[in-house]
């Protein structure tokens, strides 16, 4: 897919990965809707960065723990734009607990966030795409899911069940959409472990003795939203870890 013209949904894309993958969608000549929840400035700075680079972007508020918040992204990116080439489906929440410290509440709503935002916005993506028109839907997964770990239970049941989708609705969506996921590895500080040093953590970790970046990340996106030839495909970007 040629990007120059095209117009993209970027969920919480005004922060770290999402941000990097908004912007380097933008340095391709894609317009953007970034989305965002508590995130409003960095979302507006994410936007004035895009524009600076000479296309048109806007941003949307949502709470993806309301599903009828969700609902709305779409419509109000219509009235701005004729169609959303592009979903990438970014959002997501990260909580820590096994499978008897979670909670219903903490479980209900990572999946509501996770998982059900996705679907949702990925149904509406492709009934907004005009027939036969390009689409692309991009998933940010989680390397580690390849690890059957308990300490963050109902995340990884959520990244799992979105791989597991992105190979449905790839079959479902074909041949005018594809739907990938990016398994991502270690690219930012961990939003509950900022006690760790990511330097040693990688050389006594990761196979390439380095973590990755939100650039790195962006970059294997890019790849994936340009390929013709590629759906139903989960891309580990981990340096090696979860091998």
């Amino acid at each position: 897919m040629e990007l120059k013209g095209k117009t993209a949904l970027v969920t919480g894309g005004g922060i770290r990965v999402g941000k990097a993958i908004a912007l380097a969608l933008a340095a391709e000549g894609a317009n953007l809707v970034i989305h965002y929840n508590r995130s409003r400035e960095p979302a507006e700075e994410t936007a004035a960065l895009a524009r600076a680079l000479g296309v048109q972007a806007i941003t949307l508020g949502a709470d993806f723990n309301d599903s009828k918040a969700v609902e709305t992204l779409f419509p109000k990116a219509l009235t701005k734009f004729d169609a959303i080439d592009i979903l990438v489906n970014c959002a997501a929440i990260y909580l820590r607990g096994n499978g008897l410290e979670t909670d219903r509440k903490a479980w209900e709503m990572q999946f509501r966030i996770n998982l059900k935002a996705p679907f949702l916005l990925t149904q509406a993506f492709a009934r907004q795409l005009p027939h036969e028109k390009p689409g692309r839907v991009l998933n940010i997964a989680d390397a580690q899911i390849n690890q059957h770990r308990p300490d963050h239970f109902a995340y990884r049941l959520t990244k799992n069940a979105l791989v597991e989708m992105t190979r449905m609705f790839a079959l479902e969506l074909a041949p005018d959409i594809t739907v990938n996921a990016l398994g991502l590895g270690i690219m930012l500080p961990l939003a509950d472990r900022g006690d760790v040093d990511l330097e040693v953590y990688a050389r006594e970790n990761v196979p390439l003795n380095r973590t990755g970046s939100p650039e790195i990340a962006a970059e294997n996106a890019l790849h994936l939203i340009k390929s013709d030839f590629t759906t139903g495909a989960f891309l580990p970007v981990d340096g090696g870890q979860y091998i």
